[in-house]
């Protein structure tokens, strides 16, 4: 029985992905025919989010030709972790990563995390722009994960028990100058795991939006959905913040069930519950330099 119901869960949220793509798809064919009429010159849709990340994960956006997206994250405790430790402000993780774009389609990057003291090397790659000829942003988004915490001296592992990969598929629309919404597609692959019933590879889709509440100021949220067949006592990612852009900055200010910023952590690893308290608040700062 609970088999059965986890099947109906991932069947009802795949139809509701498919229909939610296929009904914009319509919507996409008919402004596109009326464009047609009118002209055709090619214009390409722009801003589609304010930064280059939703919340913890990717957006569409990517970092312009030469220049250089600096990003400092911090999450902080609990909020219920009461007054002693100041109902989180106490604990804190943190990541830094710096961005270059190579062209205005490709960039490339390297970060790194406090929490198990994660390196990251990454790159993403812009392959379509939504325009009056094409309905959606689609991105690609690999990332290398090297864990360096210490290990027990009991645990002799190979370096490579400390590697893990992501590849993603990140699909934005833009359906007008309020609402952007997008789709994320996700696999990871991890060397180690931490018992043999968790499988090394594992999938899962992230759902992301956006509403602009005024010119600099935006609310997001986030969702990403785990598809297993296994037990283990992680939770899927839901994420709530706003975007406030200041010029050459842009603030993200969240509430979070996922302490982890990078991919592995924040989507695979997510031990929070909301109806819990076990709600992280964080932010993203964001600063482009023009080399």
């Amino acid at each position: 029985m609970l088999r059965l119901m986890q099947n109906l869960r991932k069947n009802k949220l795949i139809i509701y992905s498919i229909f939610f793509i296929k009904i914009n798809f319509l919507q996409a064919q008919d402004e596109l025919l009326s464009i047609l009429n009118e002209g055709n010159d090619k214009v390409y849709t722009i801003a589609t989010f304010k930064a280059t990340k939703v919340i913890n994960g990717q957006s569409t956006e990517i970092t312009g030709k030469k220049n250089l997206n600096f990003i400092i994250e911090h999450r902080f405790g609990t909020i219920n972790s009461g007054a002693y430790e100041l109902w989180g402000l106490d604990q804190a993780q943190m990541r830094m990563s710096l961005d270059y774009g190579l062209t205005n389609f490709s960039s490339i990057g390297l970060a790194r995390n406090t929490h198990q003291k994660t390196y990251e090397f990454f790159s993403k790659n812009k392959i379509f722009r939504q325009s009056n000829f094409f309905p959606f942003n689609i991105c690609m988004y690999n990332s290398l994960f090297i864990n360096t915490i210490r290990y027990p001296l009991i645990n002799n592992y190979p370096f490579k028990s400390r590697i893990s990969y992501l590849y993603q598929i990140l699909i934005s629309r833009k359906i007008n100058k309020l609402f952007s919404f997008q789709i994320s597609p996700t696999f990871i692959h991890s060397n180690l795991v931490s018992n043999n019933l968790i499988p090394n590879d594992q999938f899962s889709v992230g759902f992301g939006q956006r509403i602009k509440l005024s010119k600099r100021v935006t609310l997001n949220s986030e969702y990403f959905y785990r598809f297993k067949n296994f037990i283990d006592n992680y939770k899927n990612s839901l994420s709530i913040g706003f975007d406030i852009e200041t010029g050459g900055h842009v603030f993200q200010l969240h509430l979070t069930n996922s302490q982890g910023m990078y991919e592995k952590s924040f989507i695979n690893e997510t031990t929070g519950r909301w109806l819990d308290g076990d709600i992280y608040f964080g932010f993203n700062i964001s600063r482009i330099f023009s080399l």
